[in-house]
């Protein structure tokens, strides 16, 4: 979803407000508690507005204050939403790697695994594949385990039962069926999809889907949002997490230091 620059602004002018009324708070109690050594609660109602004059003053007299006090607040914040996303990763280990169903492609007995959260109608998942493809190449020890997530509509829903299903049933024809559906420069719909099936010999899926994908799809969707990654593509190695189309380079990168800190 994609906001106006108004209501941006709207948004930014409010969380400043809020964390400048919450730091003149904080800082009231933190002055008195360093100055008088006693507890906030202490403070008589003019000591607090007197304090709480002082601060405002120095705030405005020194903006760069607030400014130095927002980048504290918003590393703490990312610091406790990396230690959030880390505990999730470790909760949820069994089934990001472990997870019988999920189709993969690389090395079958991998010294790294990666997870991969893709939507055949993602325009950046398009992006990504050829730096996949390459990633596999270049790592033969590297084995990556795909989880489909229909976030784009019906079509995607139709194009990862047919996907799941083939996996479940002919796995052997799965990355070619995974390919020719990412090289579609277009957004799939039933037709392309139907094109597909038959250019690739899997068209006795269509319309045939497995009777335990709609779970399986429930669980990659439910295991992304418990991981609070809301987009496609997004990929997860070691206690890594990388959300977004990025490019070759970085995810190289990323990859060896994850292989070189499990060694």
């Amino acid at each position: 979803m994609l906001f106006s620059n108004k209501t941006v602004s709207k948004y930014k002018v409010k969380t400043i407000s809020a964390i400048a009324t919450a730091l003149l708070i904080s800082l009231v109690q933190i002055s008195w508690v360093n100055l008088a050594h006693a507890e906030p609660e202490s403070l008589t109602a003019q000591q607090q507005a007197d304090v709480k004059a002082i601060i405002k003053d120095a705030l405005i007299n020194d903006p760069e204050l607030l400014k130095e006090a927002i980048i504290a607040l918003q590393t703490r914040e990312q610091q406790g939403a990396d230690a959030a996303r880390q505990s999730a990763l470790n909760s949820h280990k069994q089934a990001l790697f472990e997870t019988k169903t999920d189709p993969w492609k690389g090395a079958s007995d991998p010294e790294i695994t990666m997870v991969y959260f893709t939507d055949f109608n993602c325009p950046y998942c398009k992006k990504l594949e050829p730096s996949l493809d390459k990633l596999v190449k270049e790592f033969p020890q590297l084995k990556i385990i795909i989880k489909m997530v229909p976030l784009q509509g019906e079509a995607s829903e139709e194009a990862v039962a047919l996907a799941q299903t083939v996996w479940l049933n002919e796995p052997s024809k799965y990355l070619k069926l995974k390919e020719v559906l990412m090289s579609s420069p277009r957004k799939l719909d039933s037709e392309s999809i139907a094109k597909v099936a038959k250019l690739t010999g899997t068209e006795k899926w269509l319309n045939n889907t497995d009777k335990t994908v709609n779970q399986q799809v429930k669980d990659n969707v439910n295991l992304m949002m418990a991981l609070g990654l809301r987009g496609t593509p997004a990929m997860i190695f070691g206690d890594k997490v990388i959300p977004g189309l990025v490019t070759y380079e970085v995810l190289k990168e990323q990859l060896e230091e994850a292989i070189e800190a499990q060694e």
